[in-house]
């Protein structure tokens, strides 16, 4: 026990000098971005509160400095750091890349997943991963970063969401990680459009995707001319544990007021309102939002991040957010959270993660067949793929990889 004890404090000594070199390299980007030097030093408490939370979960940090890709993995009983040699234009170049090929059905997007893979865990974070018996990964993403989709990274032989729960974290949500579990029968309010507005298309199989959802009798839904402000902001009151919201969302970077969701009789809900209305999401203990690009935020010139809806709904009181991190396909989403709440009402204590894992799992093997080519997205931008060049099914990650949950994971 003393030799443990003693290769714990090197360890901590070392890790600690590692944090001294991050504020030479970093300067004032690391002390005014979401990761600050203090959060880092304060890995004690973190362990601490890796231990309660259980379900093998440990915490890694990203850092992508201007030469430099650093990580730290934190465990509840250990934190150590790693780096990678590659300059940030070279990572987000590469990150852009990934992005494109993954929301292209006909690409194959293993290649550039495979080396992603390789530059975030490299081979001795790998290794201390299954050292740690890790199962629930909680992530937090620096920059660019923030808008790949850890699901989707490959090693060679499987997709990360193949070994993994997943987790992101952010400063809206570090304080949450112990709430109580959610009990998966309580009721759930559905708000979803399924009509043509504007220059966003029809989403038909919204309707269909919120009777799949509702399994008691204290469920509401919203569809369409009834999903109005006024109706979503008085049932938010009434206290739903679970918000289901499929609709479009048209997010225009580092502008809250033209950044909106769609809502049922064509009118906008946009980021500026949501942030401008005190509490719109408490007491929501998940808030799903089946549309585009919700999970993306923007920034500024400085470097400072401009929020996106799902993290302004976490501000906003929600504990966790499943959001989107570009347009999604109509038919797909909806059999993707038809299977996600099957799970959590049909086996009790399920987690949040290991249920948005299974059912993206179940997409990637071909468990959840289409009925018909999906060619509706629920963004701005429609993905216009003519149904003889999109592969069968829905296994490519285009389908799974963009959802992603935010905040309480259990």
């Amino acid at each position: 026990m003393d030799r443990l004890e003693k290769e714990l404090d090197i360890g901590r000594q070392g890790f600690e000098t590692f944090l001294g070199s991050l504020a030479t390299s970093f300067g004032a980007k690391i002390s005014s971005g979401s990761i600050s030097l203090d959060k880092l030093r304060d890995t004690e408490a973190l362990e601490a509160q890796l231990g309660r939370l259980g379900h093998g979960a440990v915490a890694i940090y990203t850092l992508a400095g201007e030469d430099t890709y650093r990580t730290i993995l934190v465990t509840p009983k250990v934190e150590r750091a790693y780096e990678y040699p590659i300059k940030a234009a070279d990572l987000n170049r590469k990150i852009q890349a990934f992005r494109e090929a993954l929301q292209n059905p006909r690409s194959d997007p293993r290649p550039l997943a495979q080396e992603l893979f390789h530059i975030l865990i490299v081979p001795a974070l790998a290794e201390d991963l299954r050292q740690a018996k890790a199962e629930t990964l909680m992530w937090s993403l620096d920059g660019a970063l923030r808008y790949l989709p850890v699901a989707a990274l490959f090693d060679g032989k499987q997709y990360l969401v193949e070994q993994y729960r997943l987790a992101m974290f952010t400063p809206a949500s570090e304080t949450r990680f112990d709430a109580a579990p959610a009990n998966p029968k309580r009721a759930l309010l559905g708000l979803g459009v399924t009509r043509a507005h504007e220059d966003f298309p029809a989403l038909p199989n919204v309707a269909h995707e919120l009777q799949g959802i509702q399994r008691d009798t204290a469920d509401r839904e919203l569809l369409d001319e009834n999903f109005t402000e006024t109706a979503m902001k008085r049932e938010l009151r009434r206290g739903y544990p679970l918000v289901h919201i499929a609709t479009h969302f048209n997010f225009q970077p580092g502008n809250d007021t033209q950044s909106f969701l769609l809502l049922g009789d064509g009118s906008h809900l946009s980021l500026a309102d949501v942030k401008n209305t005190n509490q719109l999401f408490s007491g929501v203990d998940l808030l799903t939002l089946s549309a585009c690009n919700t999970g993306m935020g923007d920034a500024t010139a400085d470097g400072s991040e401009v929020e996106g809806f799902g993290v302004a709904a976490q501000r906003k009181g929600a504990s966790a957010v499943i959001a989107s991190l570009w347009p999604v396909a109509d038919e797909s989403t909806s059999l993707l959270m038809q299977e996600f709440y099957r799970l959590l009402e049909t086996q009790p204590g399920m987690l949040k993660s290991e249920a948005l894992r299974e059912a993206q799992v179940a997409l990637l093997h071909g468990s959840l067949q289409p009925q018909k080519a999906s060619v509706e997205a629920r963004g701005v931008a429609v993905v216009s793929h003519a149904a003889n060049d999109v592969p069968a099914g829905f296994t490519h990650p285009y389908y799974w990889a963009p959802f992603f949950l935010m905040g309480n994971w259990q």
